[in-house]
């Protein structure tokens, strides 16, 4: 009977386990579909039209495909308890993956597959400040000018990079909110 006792506790820590490892496994499979496909989205974007992959339209439109990987999230615990760190810690690996694969994607395109994006890239911030000329005050354009060599010097993996783990913080205000939002204790 002791010994029965015992092999039923272990099958439900066991279970436990399994159920802690499926919960976070699942987000981080979300985290790298949704990466892989942003980095999908930017390269048909990039197929049809190259100028298309610096569209401020397009960058905020990919955020869309980030929420989705939140919403399945949600939509997996909809009958469950949903507690917030659960919550906070499913929506910062899903962001986490999601812009590591943008950024190294980013980072191919720019050095790699067509180093030509860099005059485009820059060719897209020049028009855009002659464009707010109006709304940009004097030292303001100033600052924001910058020739082709600093921007290309902007796209190399260390300064990439860095880019990634500045966005993070932001990331996880953004999986905070989500967390508060759906979080079902």
């Amino acid at each position: 009977m002791e010994l029965l006792e015992e092999r039923k506790t272990i099958i439900q820590i066991v279970d436990i386990n399994e159920m802690t490892k499926i919960k976070f496994i699942k987000p981080a499979y979300l985290g790298l579909a949704s990466g892989s496909i942003t980095c999908a989205y930017f390269f048909i974007f990039y197929a049809v039209e190259k100028q298309f992959f610096f569209n401020p339209l397009v960058f905020w439109g990919s955020f869309l495909i980030l929420l989705s990987a939140f919403g399945a999230v949600v939509f997996q615990y909809q009958n469950q308890s949903f507690p917030f760190i659960i919550a906070l810690r499913s929506f910062f690996l899903i962001f986490f993956l999601n812009s590591a694969f943008y950024n190294f994607f980013y980072f191919l395109m720019t050095n790699y597959i067509d180093v030509q994006l860099i005059d485009i890239q820059y060719s897209v911030i020049k028009k855009g400040l002659e464009s707010n000329a109006i709304l940009l005050g004097s030292e303001q354009q100033t600052a924001w000018k910058i020739s082709k060599k600093e921007l290309a010097d902007n796209l190399k993996a260390g300064t990439i990079f860095f880019s990634f783990m500045q966005g993070l913080p932001a990331g996880f205000m953004l999986s905070l909110l989500a967390s508060y939002i759906f979080k079902k204790d």
